[in-house]
């Protein structure tokens, strides 16, 4: 019962750090400095702007070109505490202002960041804290030369924006055409790929190759990648080489009609990547074919790693759930992934966690469905948008076919809750379920070689075997 009230507190205290940043966000941006010529907007959609930069989506129904330079840095500083807060959450409320890890928080620190349960928390937001500035300002320090060739007269600022919103994944751009203005510009898409894919990868994946590639030039200590590693690396490839080449074919005579071989291809690489939770777009979603329309959905709802800013059902999810429908008559009970056994309980938790998010979608769905009843009946976008809209925003990636202004505001307000849930109500879910009372004979089993943490969707390495498999 107590593990059951501390999960339960945890929600809480994560659903009031957010709720707070939408209240403080939302004020201010309804201040008119925020805003040329001194105008405002109505509440709601400050509040909308709001959530959808401390979920890391990249939705707005306000035109980008309204904001002033302190209604900018508002938003990038919602980015950065939306994006930051989820992912070092559980470590600064959970364990920095605790004298002792207690089992509990060992366990959610382990399956959230990092598989050694003793690193210590101060160690883990300085990780997080110093691999965050050291990308972002890379990247700003490489955009902006880029932005001043390119003719922007704001290119300082602008490159500092654009790496942490790639980073984050949030998909804000001060354009108000978002990036169609640099398809060509492949160098500016190729380093914002690299922050989007780095920030979609995860801490402990980062932390992980940077091990090894430092243990490459020193003898005294050995690094290998760990499996989750291998994992999300392996799937960050698949996804992406395999939504080029379904982008490249599918639009070399439609979107990318009269655009150069290369051009054609950097287009399809960038939407390939900016689908993984970021949101940026170099052509516009309206132009896609039905195809890649669809290939684009099943993109974003996959997201991103766990432990990373992306959001999503996450790439080891998927990875996993694949293994199982396609597990081979040598594996018996349970499917094997590089050798090892997954166990039957974290194959169902990941299911019931698959399971749920996909029916979250499909409630709010129908909820769009009427409270845009009479925009369908219009004519003022079909179904087939509004759930492209839908997913874009339970996915936290921020695309859409051009159909958010003219949501109701009872559609605003269900896509400003998927948006909420797509960035909360997974670790929600499985937070819910990690950690249940077992029956006293249950916890002397020996747990199984491999264990799956359905609260971010980590695959585990673990040493330990099957006690009645044993000889003695």
């Amino acid at each position: 019962m107590r593990f059951h009230h501390r999960i339960k507190s945890v929600q809480i205290r994560l659903f009031l750090y957010f709720f707070t940043l939408a209240i403080i966000g939302t004020a201010l941006l309804s201040l008119p400095l925020c805003y040329k010529n001194g105008m405002t907007v109505p509440l709601i959609d400050s509040l909308f702007t709001t959530v959808s930069a401390i979920c890391v989506t990249g939705l707005s129904t306000v035109d980008m070109r309204l904001y002033t330079g302190a209604g900018l840095a508002v938003i990038l500083l919602l980015i950065e505490a939306g994006g930051l807060g989820l992912v070092s959450f559980f470590t600064v409320f959970l364990v920095f202002s605790a004298k002792k890890i207690s089992l509990l928080n060992r366990n959610i620190i382990r399956d959230y960041f990092t598989e050694d349960s003793a690193v210590e928390s101060r160690q883990i937001i300085k990780v997080i804290l110093i691999t965050t500035l050291a990308f972002q300002a890379t990247g700003a320090l490489v955009l902006a030369p880029l932005l001043k060739t390119a003719g922007e007269s704001h290119w300082i600022f602008y490159a500092i924006f654009l790496s942490i919103s790639a980073f984050c994944n949030a998909g804000f751009s001060p354009y108000a055409d978002s990036l169609a203005q640099f398809s060509g510009n492949g160098a500016i898409c190729l380093w914002l790929s690299v922050l989007i894919i780095a920030g979609g990868l995860g801490f402990m994946v980062i932390a992980n190759v940077i091990g090894v590639a430092k243990s490459r030039f020193s003898k005294k200590s050995r690094c290998i990648l760990s499996l989750h590693s291998k994992i999300v690396l392996l799937m960050t490839f698949v996804l992406i080489a395999a939504g080029t080449l379904v982008f490249f074919f599918a639009e070399k005579d439609g979107a990318f009609s009269g655009m150069s071989f290369f051009k054609a291809l950097n287009c399809a690489f960038f939407q390939s990547v900016t689908l993984r939770t970021a949101g940026f777009e170099t052509v516009s979603q309206a132009d896609f074919s039905p195809l890649s329309t669809f290939s684009s959905i099943i993109l974003m709802l996959t997201g991103g790693s766990p432990g990373s800013m992306a959001g999503g059902l996450k790439t080891t999810t998927l990875f996993l759930l694949v293994c199982v429908a396609y597990k081979r008559a040598s594996d018996k009970n349970a499917p094997s992934v590089f050798r090892r056994d997954i166990a039957e309980e974290s194959t169902e938790k990941a299911l019931a966690v698959f399971v749920k998010g996909v029916c979250l979608l499909c409630v709010m769905y129908a909820l769009l469905l009427i409270s845009e009843s009479a925009s369908l009946k219009a004519g003022t976008f079909s179904a087939g948008e509004l759930f492209f809209e839908a997913a874009s925003a339970f996915g936290t990636v921020g695309l859409s076919k051009g159909i958010t202004s003219a949501l109701s505001s009872a559609g605003k307000i269900l896509v400003m809750l998927l948006m909420f849930a797509g960035r909360t109500g997974i670790t929600f879910i499985a937070l819910g379920s990690l950690y249940k009372e077992k029956p006293l004979d249950s916890l002397a089993d020996f747990p199984t070689t491999f264990s799956f943490s359905p609260m971010n969707d980590i695959i585990n390495l673990s040493i330990r075997g099957n006690a009645r498999d044993t000889k003695w």
